[in-house]
């Protein structure tokens, strides 16, 4: 498989699951349309940046709920005040998933040929 971001070793970890079946997840975005930059990973966005809490392998890939209401709530955080939420149609070859957090939040490592973009539509609150 061929991520969009290099990823360390032993990521997606064990417990990861290959998206073959279609589901819906929800992800914060900042403009409507979602551009290429509302799917940029932790580590891509501050390189430089020590991240407390999650692992490596999870600040590179895209944080996502499997329940929009999840979204909603996550969106009363100040830091994420003003984000859209986007349904994402994940398909067959979206890549790897996995539940991190509570048991909404998963974190996707999507796959370099999955355009993301083609699948995401912003809905209203």
């Amino acid at each position: 498989m061929s991520f969009r971001e290099i990823l360390p070793e032993n990521c997606p970890p064990d417990g990861a699951e290959d998206i073959i079946a279609a589901r819906l997840v929800y992800r914060l975005v900042t403009s409507n349309p979602p551009t290429a930059e509302d799917f940029r990973s932790q580590r891509d966005l501050k390189p430089q940046a020590t991240f407390h809490g999650i692992t490596e392998c999870q600040a590179r890939g895209l944080s996502v709920h499997g329940e929009r209401k999840d979204s909603e709530k996550a969106m009363k955080l100040p830091r994420l005040k003003g984000r859209l939420i986007c349904r994402v149609a994940l398909a067959a070859g979206a890549g790897t998933i996995q539940q991190t957090g509570n048991p909404s939040h998963h974190t996707w490592w999507p796959l370099a040929e999955f355009d993301v973009l083609t699948f995401c539509t912003v809905e209203t609150v």
